[in-house]
């Protein structure tokens, strides 16, 4: 602003020179955006006067974890009769709350045959855009990593083995009469140590960042899992996902510092995923499926636990981990939900294990439920008891009473017909 005096003072307010004020208190514009909000469809036709209580809910059960909507930030339009049209818009606070809300809430079983659909309010405008006229997205060039079961085909029907000695990690031919014969080695190939997958398909090698899977005649380098300081992992038994385990819990900030500037893109976390310390991995994309906290005690110390943390029906579509001595959840798969949105309460369990097929009806030849046997111990006047039941209907199919039990494992024949218990007093 010009220096004035008494000399040379404006003549009208519309002639002072406001112009070094505006510029350096200038407030840059906002641009407008929608990212914070998302698409909620499949929700059930209700009349006008449950919506209240359909959003409460939606809070509560489904968007808990993602963030608070908005005041007046759930919008679910009514037909012409005064209901819903089964479709709702919900704004969040933040682009990254409604990021989670994505995650968290697509396929999200709202009842039992009903699973919500969520989307950024973005990309249904986007799709709104698309030219009428369809065009071919560019063919990407195919990376051809050699067949990952290649090994099943040696002539002298030979096993694989791989051993790690300095820095050193060689692959080799199992042999009986001679030497083993060297496939391939390399120099700092891990940073740890390696492990194979149940099936032979894969070899993992862990490294500071994370985990890297090879396979293939060549043991080419087939997906990278960013997860830093890795400890544990283990495989689905039909190598479906990885579950990995890391005593660091994420940081996002720490994930990005690591993979520094040029590669941040690849960090898979969000806030969501702050303090969790167990991943679930999509082995054939890479993509992450959900991440999962340690269980804590009211005291915040860590609750007993065992690895693996998560044990996997025969069909992969269910996997379930133990709260020792409380509980046990159960979860579905691929959608990473709690199977029912609750853990089901077993005072004192001790261990469960999954029966490792799935039977057919005799008569019918239908693939029955799956099922998953646990054991508790005495407790005062009770007996040892274990317990088989349905999934997912947790319908009870026998239970047997024990006395005398000091511990008891679970032992399922491999048809899973049969199921023996050893008992020790």
């Amino acid at each position: 602003m010009v220096a004035y005096t008494f000399d040379n003072l404006p003549g009208s307010e519309e002639d002072i020179d406001f112009s070094d004020l505006e510029r350096k208190f200038a407030v840059p514009e906002q641009e407008e955006t929608l990212e914070n909000v998302v698409v909620v469809d499949n929700l059930p036709i209700i009349d006008q006067g449950k919506i209240e209580k359909l959003t409460g809910a939606l809070q509560k059960n489904v968007f808990k974890n993602a963030g608070k909507f908005k005041a007046n930030g759930v919008h679910m339009p009514l037909a012409d009769e005064g209901k819903t049209k089964g479709y709702a818009f919900i704004e969040f606070e933040t682009a990254q709350q409604a990021q989670a809300a994505v995650r968290l809430g697509n396929g999200f079983p709202l009842e039992r045959s009903r699973r919500l659909q969520v989307n950024p309010f973005m990309d249904v405008e986007r799709y709104t855009e698309v030219e009428d006229e369809y065009r071919a997205p560019p063919a990407e060039p195919f990376i051809d990593h050699g067949h990952l079961k290649s090994w099943l085909g040696d002539e002298f029907a030979r096993d694989q083995f791989a051993t790690h000695v300095g820095n050193n990690v060689a692959v080799y031919w199992n042999e009986t009469a001679q030497p083993a014969e060297l496939i391939t080695a390399r120099d700092n190939w891990t940073g740890t140590r390696v492990q194979w997958s149940p099936l032979g398909s894969y070899m993992c090698t862990f490294h500071r960042p994370g985990l890297a899977l090879w396979g293939g005649p060549e043991f080419k380098k087939l997906m990278r899992v960013v997860h830093p300081f890795i400890t544990h992992a283990e495989f689905s038994p039909s190598e479906q996902y990885l579950v990995t385990f890391s005593s660091e819990p994420i940081s996002t900030e720490a994930v990005d510092k690591m993979l520094g500037a040029e590669e941040q893109h690849q960090n898979p976390f969000t806030a969501d995923d702050e303090g969790h310390s167990v991943c679930i991995w999509n082995v054939r994309t890479g993509t992450l499926m959900r991440s999962f906290a340690l269980p804590m005690n009211k005291d915040g110390t860590p609750v007993k636990t065992t690895w693996p943390q998560f044990k996997w029906s025969p069909s992969e579509k269910y996997f379930a981990r133990m709260t020792h001595g409380s509980s046990i959840s159960i979860y579905e798969a691929p959608s990473m939900a709690l199977l029912d949105k609750k853990s089901m309460k077993v005072a004192g369990i001790q261990d469960f294990s999954w029966c490792p097929r799935v039977l057919e009806d005799t008569r019918t030849g239908a693939a029955r439920p799956e099922m998953l046997a646990y054991w508790t111990p005495e407790e005062g006047n009770l007996p040892a008891r274990v317990t088989v039941m349905a999934v997912p209907s947790r319908e009870v199919v026998r239970t047997k009473n024990l006395f005398s039990v000091f511990s008891a494992s679970l032992h399922w024949h491999p048809s899973g017909k049969m199921m023996c218990v050893r008992v020790q007093r």
